[in-house]
């Protein structure tokens, strides 16, 4: 298995040594580089990377100028290169992306391959796009979250309140949103759908389903760190142990 890369710095010796690094590595190659957003979401574009490198910092824009811009395709790993204070670095740590401090050395590079290996042999990287999701949410002037859904069945549009939305589930093409009792069919990607709402509360605890935090009931462990999760409606839908990691503090520290 061989895994494409995507280079994006807009500082030349930065970029030479990730590809000198790289280029050390028999199942990792570099396909790309980019040294701004408008080239980098233009290389994700064309290049269709398994994995990104990316600045925080690009000139005057930032690299999640860059994240914005993956949302019509296939979203690569992501490892942050960032010359950010600890305490930014922390934050970051806290959505498990993995990221290099500059300058890192060749030993930590190589520790975050491993990690950035395992998570490519995954075939669901729906866990990761969350992990982007929520940390982009935390950035200082990001828009605010939606409060009403527009909804259109048979002849009426009308608006639904977020307030009242229970749980969203990806359905093909659509998502079915479960409200006060009631399923409503709206044309959208889950991804699309969800990048609306309010991080901290709604959930994604699996690749087809996110929930309402406030909708929680009950989690019963299953087996090898999987739960079950039990809504107020008696519904139940699978939490696996990769997004347990997501669950906020306050209920993760007790499981």
């Amino acid at each position: 298995m061989s895994y494409s890369v995507l280079i994006i710095d807009d500082e030349p010796p930065a970029r030479a040594k990730l590809t000198r690094f790289v280029a050390e590595l028999d199942d990792f190659r570099v396909v790309a580089e980019a040294a701004s957003v408008d080239e980098a979401i233009a290389a994700v574009t064309t290049a269709a990377p398994d994995l990104i490198y990316l600045d925080i910092q690009l000139g005057t824009r930032s690299g999640f100028d860059v994240i914005e811009g993956l949302t019509p395709v296939a979203s690569p790993l992501i490892v942050f290169t960032t010359a950010y204070s600890e305490y930014a670095v922390r934050a970051f740590e806290v959505q498990a992306l993995d990221y290099l401090l500059k300058p890192f050395d060749r030993e930590r590079f190589l520790r975050s391959v491993e990690r950035t290996r395992a998570a490519l042999a995954e075939p669901d990287r729906s866990d990761v796009e969350e992990r982007v999701r929520r940390l982009l949410a935390g950035l200082p002037g990001r828009p605010a979250a939606v409060k009403q859904i527009l909804v259109r069945e048979a002849e009426r549009a009308f608006f639904l309140s977020v307030e009242d939305i229970q749980r969203i589930s990806a359905a093909g093409n659509y998502v079915e949103v479960h409200a006060g009792g009631k399923v409503h069919l709206i044309r959208d990607t889950l991804n699309s759908f969800v990048a609306q709402l309010d991080a901290g509360d709604f959930l994604r605890v699996h690749r087809s389903h996110v929930v309402r935090v406030g909708f929680i009931a009950e989690l019963r462990p299953l087996f090898h760190g999987d739960y079950e999760l039990v809504l107020r409606d008696g519904q139940t839908v699978g939490l696996s142990r990769r997004y347990k990691a997501l669950l906020p503090a306050a209920i993760r520290e007790r499981l």
